[in-house]
């Protein structure tokens, strides 16, 4: 007889008759244990510009600040929370260099911007050299970007 066997979420091992259904040995170490992902980080979608006309709003509303390599418009949220909206155009570049300055600039924002931010809709645009540029030197645009933003705010 195949015995079939279950991880419990305390740890404990359960046996269980989907397990030998699906034709299991019992051992232990076939059965993998389920590790839930923290909830502690993320860019929720509530402070994500999403839609075509908020972001088409805070770029024709929106104050400009410029650095070396990103470009950046904020204006007042109707919402009461702040949002944040990245864009990176291709600029001649490969789709996998595109998505690697999209995930470092969420990145950013989502550790240096939003924390500070009250109120304010932040559209952050790549220029061609943000392609070039290391991480360390996107983060110092992005805190030049979110003591302006601050500043605006006040």
């Amino acid at each position: 007889m195949v015995s079939g066997c279950g991880w419990l979420p305390d740890g404990d091992v359960k046996f269980s008759v989907a397990v030998v259904r699906r034709g299991a040995n019992g051992l232990l170490s076939n059965c993998r244990r389920n590790t839930l992902a923290p909830r502690t980080f993320g860019f929720p979608r509530s402070s994500r510009l999403t839609s075509e006309t908020d972001l088409e709003t805070v770029r024709r509303t929106g104050k400009r600040m410029q650095t070396e390599r990103l470009e950046a418009r904020a204006s007042a949220s109707l919402l009461l929370h702040p949002r944040a909206g990245v864009v990176v155009p291709k600029h001649r570049h490969r789709i996998v260099e595109r998505n690697r300055v999209k995930r470092r600039l969420r990145e950013l924002v989502r550790i240096k911007l939003l924390p500070g931010l009250e109120g304010i809709d932040v559209l952050i645009r790549a220029k061609p050299e943000a392609y070039d540029s290391s991480f360390t030197q996107l983060a110092g645009d992005v805190g030049i970007i979110g003591e302006w933003v601050s500043r605006m705010s006040r």
